[in-house]
């Protein structure tokens, strides 16, 4: 349900951080399990360099809307690795869904990490968003830890879960994180409640896209008519491409004491929302670039996403004929 968010609401809305016992006032650094640099590539996406059975690296997107990891077709080619008999999974993209064989895999390390025995799927690597990058780390992956990542030095953090699920942090905004299953699988997404230009709208958490997204149902519910939006990019997935998509440009996107300023949507009626069950109901997808200005750690065991509170940040749109990709 669409709902009129009041200007009250948006300042207290969403509780900040909780004042408890035992805050503190910077994230506890030197606890890491491992530090990785990371890059956001041309695509807007968060990049980090991992290794597979020993071999690489290998460029991989971290990704919180995907339920299980990959790899594209380069990296099984070039390692030669063998499907597991008799295994496959359902994989869903932003624009498109396929069934996929899962790898005989002994190890993933990223930095000084080490995922044993992974079932990592293997996509194909023909698309465009595949092209740039060597695969992508999930949930399945990232659930593992409490993930931090550093705007200024450019790097993630993993720490172990409880250090910062027992903890509240001075100057971070606590932001809730809702886990809903994806159609009726027993894997899930988080989304989070935003108002975008005072509306209320629920929105899947997705560092693993470059873009912002809105379907068509919500791209209505705040009043946007086809005279403001151009129909002139084309939407590239890991699965394939949708031309069919238009834009606009919200003017203030809040959740809990964060605010972005001037930030673009793609719209469109893509895959994504029909398997989320959300076809005919406003939603969004809010993509790396609304967080990667300011530092933010994933709390999964508490489901809150920690935010360092900053200064407004006024983002430039999509540049013409760019290929936002997923």
């Amino acid at each position: 349900m669409i709902r009129r968010v009041e200007p009250i609401l948006k300042i207290l809305g969403l509780a900040a951080f909780l004042a408890l016992p035992g805050c503190a006032g910077v994230l506890d650094l030197d606890d890491a399990y491992a530090l990785v640099p990371y890059r956001i590539d041309d695509a807007g996406r968060i990049v980090v360099e991992a290794h597979v059975d020993g071999q690489g690296p290998y460029n991989f997107v971290l990704d919180t809307a995907a339920t299980i990891s990959s790899v594209f077709d380069n990296v099984r080619d070039e390692l030669a690795l063998e499907s597991i008999p008799g295994q496959s999974v359902t994989v869903h993209g932003v624009v498109a869904s396929g069934r996929y064989p899962l790898l005989d895999i002994e190890r993933l390390e990223l930095g000084s990490e080490i995922w044993a025995d992974p079932r990592i799927v293997s996509l194909p690597g023909k698309t465009e968003a595949g092209a740039s990058i060597d695969g992508v780390l999930g949930l399945d992956f990232l659930r593992r830890y409490a993930v931090g990542f550093s705007a200024g030095d450019r790097v993630v953090r993993l720490y172990p879960p409880t250090l910062v699920a027992l903890r509240s942090y001075r100057g971070w905004t606590s932001v809730p994180l809702r886990a809903e299953p994806i159609g009726d699988s027993s894997a899930s997404v988080y989304f989070i409640d935003v108002s975008i230009d005072g509306w209320g709208i629920t929105a899947v958490f997705d560092v693993g896209a470059g873009f912002n997204m809105i379907n068509w149902p919500g791209a209505r519910s705040l009043g946007t008519t086809a005279r403001a939006l151009r129909k002139n990019s084309v939407l590239s997935g890991a699965l394939g491409s949708s031309r069919e998509i238009a834009r606009l440009e919200a003017r203030e996107v809040t959740t809990a004491s964060i605010r972005w300023r001037n930030e673009v949507f793609l719209v469109a009626d893509v895959e994504i929302f029909e398997t989320l069950l959300l076809r005919y109901s406003p939603a969004a997808i809010l993509g790396a670039g609304l967080f990667t200005q300011r530092d933010f750690v994933i709390d999964f065991v508490r489901n809150r996403l920690l935010v360092k509170v900053a200064m407004d940040e006024i983002n430039v749109p999509i540049s013409e004929g760019t290929s936002p990709q997923k």
